[in-house]
């Protein structure tokens, strides 16, 4: 199960290779699969700021069934879409509670570029150029 997902990604042009001492791994649209000693992991590194979290067993099901690239798109826009609700929920505490419109704008615009990263996955995922 998880080796057909390391071959996949090691199969993977577009991904990069991260090898320490330690383990080897590659990593594409912020999943990283890392092999230690054949022991193989798969991390969303979008959740928890500089703590990977692994990712969970559906997610992994996900991988199995459509491969390693479509997976890293299909999780890529679950990231985004919960960046979106953080965003949209700040966005309404500013103009309801703060009314700093600095910072109003500064959210707008972080709102604007992580829709046309998600409508640019979506482009990829459904357009089938992966």
């Amino acid at each position: 199960m998880k080796d057909k997902i390391w071959r996949d990604a090691t199969w993977l042009h577009k991904a990069t290779r991260l090898d320490t001492p330690q383990y080897k791994s590659m990593i594409f649209k912020g999943i990283k699969v890392e092999n230690r000693d054949g022991n193989i992991r798969v991390l969303n590194t979008k959740l928890n700021g500089d703590f990977y979290e692994e990712v969970s067993e559906q997610e992994y099901d996900t991988f199995n069934r459509i491969g390693f690239e479509r997976g890293c798109y299909e999780i890529c826009l679950s990231n985004y879409r919960r960046s979106l609700n953080v965003i949209i929920r700040s966005i309404r505490d500013e103009i309801g509670n703060r009314n700093n419109q600095k910072h109003y704008q500064y959210l707008k615009t972080m709102r604007l570029n992580l829709m046309e990263k998600y409508t640019n996955v979506l482009k990829i995922k459904y357009n089938g150029s992966i």
